[in-house]
């Protein structure tokens, strides 16, 4: 069943004039939500885990970008060779989805799901990988200063309903991914940027979400007002407009669905900005 879905899926991305590596993406939000509704509907899983990240704010608030990753936080340890051992009984018995399988990585933090369907559903050359990743990233919440929601979903014949952090507290988490992730890439281990975070900060911005500062503060081990906020962002902005352009870009169209829409976007996002953020000095 799952995998004539996935079959469907390609057909109508292709039909609709997308990306191979747009309509990879697609299957992936596809296999997420068989993922949530096995932790939202596990009487343990679904109070332990907060839906946090990119995925929460698509499924649950509607965000225009798709996302590739699953991430949760939790406050009391989860057994990560467990919860990984429950979803490959709960794909390979409940839907014979039997071509899964699942590996532990970063000491249990994340878990990897690998299902070798890209070159039957012709999305991948024969020199290519055959594998479709769906990561699932579990982490220790960083700091006791929160508000969660509880969402009902009724999406793909599933109905669950999903433990995830309210808008403030979700975009103190974005907001801090922005100040402080760093990624590096190449041979020449070129430090770039996550162009999704910032594509998300805008969203936050336009929607005019006041974050917790607190939360952020507490985080980042110092005090952080509006004012202080606004300026830590109003550098990062320049940055990525003098240095990251093209990284912006990349990491950007494999989560679009009109890629054509993206350098527009980012040639003018330096203005958006600059006329979404100013609120941020009043909170």
């Amino acid at each position: 069943m799952i995998y004539k879905e996935l079959e469907k899926i390609v057909l109508d991305g292709r039909r609709n004039g997308f990306s191979d590596l747009y309509i990879r993406n697609l299957l992936k939000e596809y296999l997420q939500v068989y993922i949530l509704n096995y932790i939202y509907t596990d009487d343990k899983y679904s109070k332990e885990l907060i839906f946090t990240g990119g995925t929460c704010l698509r499924q649950i608030y509607g965000l225009p970008r798709l996302s590739e990753d699953l991430d949760f936080d939790y406050n009391q340890e989860v057994n990560s060779r467990e919860l990984a051992n429950n979803l490959l009984k709960y794909f390979r018995v409940k839907y014979k989805f039997d071509d899964v399988s699942i590996s532990l990585k970063q000491d249990g933090r994340q878990i990897l799901i690998k299902i070798p369907v890209l070159k039957r559903l012709d999305l991948a050359q024969q020199d290519e990988s055959d594998l479709l990743y769906l990561k699932i990233d579990l982490q220790k919440n960083p700091s006791g200063i929160y508000s969660t929601e509880i969402s009902s979903k009724n999406i793909m014949n599933f109905n669950f309903v999903a433990l995830h952090y309210d808008l403030a507290s979700l975009m103190a988490g974005k907001v801090i991914a922005v100040l402080t992730r760093e990624r590096f890439a190449g041979k020449e281990n070129r430090e770039v940027i996550k162009g999704r975070d910032y594509y998300d900060l805008l969203w936050f911005l336009k929607q005019t979400v006041n974050p917790n500062l607190e939360r952020i503060s507490d985080t980042l081990g110092e005090k952080v007002t509006g004012k202080k906020l606004k300026n830590m962002l109003d550098k990062k902005i320049e940055e990525l407009g003098n240095k990251y352009k093209s990284d912006f870009e990349a990491d950007l169209v494999p989560l679009i669905e009109n890629p054509d829409i993206v350098p527009v976007y980012i040639n003018n996002y330096t203005a958006e900005y600059r006329r979404n953020s100013g609120y941020i000095l009043d909170i």
